[in-house]
């Protein structure tokens, strides 16, 4: 979980260490095959849309969890 008074940006150098925990994942033993990988980011007041935020496929926000 990311915590931020204001919308979390993902910026290149944090892209780049996404990737790497994604591949690291792709390659360990822990991951099937056949299952796909979804990156969720869970923010307090969630994420600010920019070209480098294009590989979270969900956010998931306070508001959201407090539901």
């Amino acid at each position: 979980m990311k915590f931020s008074e204001h919308k979390f940006t993902i910026d290149k150098q944090y892209e780049t260490v996404l990737s790497r925990k994604i591949d690291s994942f792709l390659a360990s033993k822990q991951h099937t095959k056949t299952h796909s990988i979804q990156l969720v980011m869970v923010t307090t007041n969630g994420i600010t849309p920019n070209e480098h935020s294009k590989d979270a496929n969900q956010e998931v926000t306070l508001d959201d969890l407090f539901m």
